[in-house]
């Protein structure tokens, strides 16, 4: 099971402003990328294809709730970590920390995404929350507090 997962990456210009800082609403672009990670290192997909799994069986994760809150920029060409911690998981969402950490170690920001689990519903094709699947309860887990309540540097 796990409840922690990082991914390093550069900034690249495309997601910055004229002053070469990273535009806020990129950071929730990049907590979507942390999350897609996550799940495959899971062997999970947040789109699960109809081919590999029973289409009954099928789930999607789209977002209820999404916030950043901001602490220091992160520059152009600049390496950073992005470091998901599974927050709070219950009987139809997840709920995921996203912290993002300069190389130095000092913290970027600080944000939350809440994901509900889903199926299309077959006689009215619209989306409906149901319960998180076994396959997936079973390879997810809350993180411990003292990961989520001290904000310090991941280990990599």
């Amino acid at each position: 099971m796990s409840h922690r997962h990082t991914l390093t990456e550069r900034v690249q210009f495309a997601d910055t402003d004229m002053a070469g800082i990273v535009h806020f609403s990129n950071f929730f672009r990049y907590m979507e990328r942390v999350e897609h990670d996550f799940f495959r290192s899971l062997e999970l997909s947040i789109r699960e294809d109809p081919a590999k799994i029973p289409a009954e069986e099928c789930v999607g994760w789209p977002r209820v709730h999404a916030s950043c809150d901001y602490k220091a920029p992160l520059f152009f060409e600049e390496q950073f970590t992005m470091e998901l911690l599974v927050e709070e998981v219950r009987t139809k969402t997840v709920r995921y920390l996203i912290r993002f950490w300069k190389l130095t170690g000092e913290l970027c920001a600080e944000g939350r995404i809440i994901a509900a689990c889903v199926r299309r519903d077959a006689a009215t094709g619209k989306m409906k929350a149901v319960e998180i699947p076994a396959r997936c309860l079973a390879k997810i887990e809350v993180a411990p507090a003292e990961l989520l309540a001290v904000a310090s540097a991941p280990s990599r």
